[in-house]
């Protein structure tokens, strides 16, 4: 069992500070319980965290790790129930793991699948990242944080967002990690699919985010939200969609998926905040198109600069494909088939040639045919002609209707924004009113205690009178000693 004498200079300091410096690895409130616990005595009596520490003392600490169990297995000895193997969940068997792209003795860096939890919540029942987490990295590395709904979690992913998740292995570790985040050091890159094309393309969305009043489940852009900010560029225009770099300088909830829906052209697949149910009909798209692909930061062991990569999922491959076949192709190839179709139609076979003599004709039916097929192509080109320029058409008239549709919201926005104003100028003026009247009690109050206090003071006289009165009555009643016989005592 470790012991601590305290020196001069930790004369009164406190136990918990100083078990926190003799332990950097621990968290100072997992210390805290180390304590409680009893693990920590002075001559066999267990103390408490706030204990002053004196010049001389000998502290007897139980080793934290002595108190863990033996670690479960680790990585390539296989993924604990409810785990499933990298890929797709089963029906009935559970969830995808994670994909660990990095380890070393201060982080893990994983590639976090769709569907998976990160934290336990109320509103969720079932297994979460942090349970697989605790499988993975075993009770030696567990118990060294305190929250054990958290672990070394320093940032999140949403549910259904896939890619780069970052986990630290140790508390100094969690602590430069995390110090990182709050200064805004560490840059985030996602790529995701959105709704149409972007008139810019690029840009920064600057908008305060915050709980939805309608809907307290989800965000929105709100005139009383933190201050946010996102980039994006685009990198790839496939008409109906578009695909997008994003590089949010904050951290918000739903801070993404927030920005994408305020300017016009929400996430594909995220109909929470606006995106078309057709997605899921017509191309089998069920969640949010929205991947972190790249995470950089500095390293909290070694301190120089890092970068880790997660790969795409299948089903964002796979819609990028199916995206990729625009709405011209598909019409070009119907009119190139329809073209062909005649020519071979056309063509004399082998088996029914025309006899030699009649080669000539032949050859002249066949020009004929040449020149109509010809013209009907040219037609065909022009009817694609005008389709496209109609679906441009119906394109700047959507355009111009969200345009408008923004413009009410904002609009709508602005009289809740007033209204919100009015009510809070109406609580101040009440507010005011209150402590007008509050004050005015307190007078009030203040002058009967005067007025008590005045009466108790006249009691106090009146029994200082009485107790007076009656020391005098009592000396005067008083009998007067008997004065002694002097003739009887001869």
């Amino acid at each position: 069992m470790p012991t601590l004498k305290i020196s001069t200079e930790q004369n009164g300091k406190r136990l918990d500070v100083l078990l926190a410096r003799m332990y950097p690895d621990y968290s100072r409130s997992f210390l805290q319980k180390w304590i409680k616990d009893g693990r920590v005595t002075r001559s066999g009596k267990e103390l408490i965290s706030n204990y002053r520490v004196r010049v001389g003392e000998t502290i007897d600490v139980a080793d934290p790790s002595s108190g863990l169990r033996t670690p479960s297995p680790k990585a390539g000895e296989g993924i604990p129930s409810p785990f499933l193997g990298e890929g797709a969940p089963r029906a009935g068997e559970g969830l995808p793991s994670p994909v660990v792209l990095f380890e070393d003795s201060a982080i893990l860096v994983l590639n976090k699948p769709a569907g998976l939890v990160v934290h336990p919540a109320p509103s969720h029942k079932g297994s979460t990242l942090v349970d697989w987490l605790e499988d993975y990295l075993g009770p030696k590395v567990t118990g060294l944080f305190a929250d054990s709904s958290r672990l070394g979690v320093v940032h999140r992913l949403d549910k259904d967002t896939t890619g780069v998740l970052l986990v630290a292995k140790t508390v100094t570790a969690q602590n430069m990690i995390s110090k990182q985040f709050q200064d805004r050091h560490v840059k985030k890159s996602y790529v995701a699919f959105i709704e149409g094309v972007p008139e810019s393309p690029n840009g920064v969305i600057t908008a305060p985010v915050g709980r939805s009043q309608n809907v307290p489940s989800r965000m929105a852009v709100s005139s009383m939200g933190r201050p946010s900010e996102t980039s994006f560029e685009v990198a790839e225009s496939l008409k109906e969609v578009s695909l997008v770099h994003l590089y949010p300088k904050t951290g918000r909830t739903h801070q993404l998926r927030v920005h994408c829906a305020a300017i016009g052209h929400p996430i594909v697949g995220d109909s929470t905040y606006g995106s078309h149910a057709r997605w899921a009909k017509d191309f089998g798209i069920h969640r949010p198109l929205l991947h972190a692909e790249r995470l950089e930061l500095q390293h909290p062991t070694s301190g120089k600069k890092v970068h880790f990569e997660a790969p795409w999922p299948q089903d964002m491959k796979k819609a990028l494909q199916l995206f990729r076949r625009s709405f011209k192709s598909l019409l070009l190839m119907v009119c190139l088939s329809a073209g062909v179709k005649p020519l071979r139609a056309d063509t004399p076979d082998a088996k029914t040639a025309t006899p030699v003599k009649h080669r000539t004709s032949a050859s002249s039916d066949l020009a004929s045919s040449t020149k109509s097929i010809k013209r009907e192509m040219t037609s065909l080109k022009e009817q694609f002609k005008a389709l496209i320029e109609e679906v441009s058409a119906l394109q700047d008239r959507v355009t111009s209707i969200q345009s408008s549709l923004d413009e009410l919201s904002a609009s709508r926005r602005l009289r809740d924004l007033e209204k919100a104003i009015s009510d809070l100028n109406g609580k101040a003026v009440n507010t005011s009113n209150v402590t007008e009247d509050t004050k005015s009690q307190v007078l009030d109050l203040t002058r009967k205690v005067k007025a008590q206090q005045d009466l108790l003071d006249q009691l106090r006289d009146q029994v200082d009178r009485l107790q007076r009165q009656l020391i005098q009555k009592q000396a005067h009643e008083e009998p007067t000693p008997p004065v002694p016989d002097q003739a009887a005592k001869q």
